[in-house]
């Protein structure tokens, strides 16, 4: 335990979660962090504008992974970083907002530039702390980092009032967290996944559908695996792209609004799609109601919440992608399964390519 004042248990929590960088402007309720920052190892690196820096955020997690950290002061600078957590929101960027508050003893009196920026970003995060005391930073300092990483990534805000970054305290930094209530999804229903292999090898024009999620999880050889084991044409969503090389003979590229003619007039023509990491956004599957009409659906998501959200499914597996399918790859090698490509629906998918 060491007593030190909340901006700087701030700066060593952010530290102990390996945060070198993070995106920001200084105002008058976050100038406590910023005196603290100016001490830490952390490299600070400056926006003309706050949603810019919850821009620079959202990009950071998307391409290392790991929560991109951007600080924005209270009122005004708070509500112009909605936009960029709503972006994160919706592309499942993990990403952690740090905004000032006016003192414990002014919220809710609209003080000079208060805002409730936990109600108002509550539709666009996974979670929203605001400590009250500066003993709580640490603990929710280590939460927001958890949640914003694990499941479904996404974005977390952390609203520090100015006394709480001012006031000393004895502080606790945890190793680990539980958090009752949050139990992120990883390792999927072994039946479900059963019941998926069948329905592949009982359908006569499968197509894998291949989302976002594939990259976040780092599927990648796991979904060329399935592919090339069981000979099923690949489409991308817009996200998607990436998650197989187009180069590939089983590749059709992305479908969709933006996607390519021959890969959307194949996806009409499929009779089982196994959708992996995907929302199935309007963007790319068009109208929801005339997509599932036309074939059976195998959906696999780390997300509860997307399944069955905006297609009907007939076989649902929960998880994370990669576990998911190296489950399935694990039951195919078992059953010593390996289709040929010489079959009807390859050679009808290779003159229509």
């Amino acid at each position: 335990m060491e007593n030190m004042i909340g901006a700087k248990a701030l700066m060593k929590a952010l530290e102990k979660e390996g945060v070198k960088e993070v995106f920001g402007l200084p105002g008058g309720a976050n100038l406590p962090m910023y005196d603290e920052l100016s001490k830490s190892n952390i490299r600070h690196i400056l926006a003309r504008h706050e949603q810019s820096a919850a821009h620079m955020a959202d990009g950071f997690g998307r391409v290392s992974r790991k929560a991109g950290v951007c600080f924005a002061t209270s009122g005004p600078g708070a509500t112009n970083i909605l936009t960029g957590l709503a972006t994160a929101h919706a592309d499942s960027a993990p990403m952690i907002a740090v905004t000032g508050q006016v003192p414990v003893a002014m919220i809710g009196r609209d003080a000079f530039q208060e805002s409730d920026i936990i109600g108002m970003s509550n539709p666009c995060v996974k979670y929203a702390f605001q400590p009250r005391t500066p003993e709580e930073i640490p603990e929710v300092v280590k939460k927001g980092f958890y949640i914003a990483e694990t499941g479904r990534p996404g974005p977390v805000l952390l609203d520090i009032p100015k006394d709480v970054q001012q006031n000393e305290a004895e502080m606790t930094f945890p190793d680990t967290i539980k958090m009752r209530g949050y139990h992120p999804w990883t390792d999927p229903d072994i039946v479900n996944v059963e019941r998926a292999i069948e329905m592949l090898l009982s359908a006569d024009k499968p197509i894998i559908l291949a989302g976002g999620g594939v990259i976040i999880s780092s599927a990648f050889a796991e979904l060329q695996a399935i592919a090339e084991m069981l000979m099923i044409p690949v489409v991308t969503t817009f996200k998607g792209k990436g998650a197989f090389p187009e180069n590939h003979a089983l590749s059709l590229g992305p479908i969709g609004m933006h996607g390519h003619a021959e890969a959307n007039k194949l996806m009409t023509q499929a009779d089982c799609v196994l959708a992996t990491g995907t929302r199935f956004s309007d963007r790319s599957v068009g109208t929801f109601e005339e997509f599932e009409k036309r074939l059976k659906i195998i959906h696999m998501d780390v997300d509860p919440a997307e399944i069955g959200k905006n297609q009907t499914t007939q076989v649902a597996v929960v998880g994370d992608v990669k576990a998911s399918l190296r489950i399935m790859i694990k039951m195919l090698q078992q059953k010593a399964i390996k289709k040929s490509d010489d079959n009807k629906w390859l050679k009808h998918v290779n003159e229509t390519k």
